[in-house]
């Protein structure tokens, strides 16, 4: 009787082991089917060096970048394309094109060259002083209402309202430039 005791017991817990095992294993199959079918929406959260101690973040979803993104991408480009002088203007250059598009660079690169040989044959240079950008996710735009102030020498020749209009394309988690407009705001 002793002997009967001992097996039904050693029975009884193999037998609950195996309920349990069971279950685990049927439970880990619904959570793996369960992550496969699930798509989770994918997000990037960069925080670049200079802004870590503020505490900013920047993030990309499935779609495109946040308007933070975007607006700082833009107005980072404009400091290189706005405020520029005879000696500045080929690095300058080089640092708007490396981000545009590859169907935009030459229009673009074109447009720069003119506009740089201009000015070095002028000796003028050009400061642009941003006061606010506008945001438009759905057509990946910037426009940026400042001051522009053309110089030649150290004198300043002209000082007048403008905006620059950005537009970009996202392939592949990355921004293109595709053009670079500006004009002069009408008056009200």
């Amino acid at each position: 009787m002793l002997y009967a005791s001992l097996i039904a017991e050693r029975l009884g817990l193999r037998r609950g082991f195996l309920i349990v095992l069971a279950a685990s294993l049927l439970l880990n199959l619904l959570l793996a089917v369960a992550l496969i079918r699930h798509k989770p929406d994918v997000r990037t959260v960069i925080i670049p060096p200079t802004l870590a101690q503020e505490r900013e973040v920047w993030s990309f979803s499935n779609t495109g970048p946040s308007a933070a993104y975007l607006e700082r991408f833009a107005l980072s480009i404009l400091s290189f394309a706005a405020s520029v002088t005879p000696d500045t203007i080929d690095s300058a250059r080089r640092a708007v094109l490396e981000h545009v598009d590859p169907a935009a660079y030459s229009v673009l690169e074109e447009t720069l060259i003119v506009e740089g040989d201009r000015m070095k044959k002028d000796h003028s240079s050009t400061v642009f002083y941003a006061d606010k950008a506008r945001v438009n996710l759905n057509t990946l735009t910037v426009e940026v209402d400042g001051v522009q102030k053309l110089l030649v020498g150290s004198t300043v020749t002209r000082t007048q309202r403008k905006t620059w209009r950005m537009t970009f394309r996202y392939d592949a988690g990355r921004l293109f430039l595709t053009s670079l407009t500006d004009r002069i705001p009408k008056t009200k």
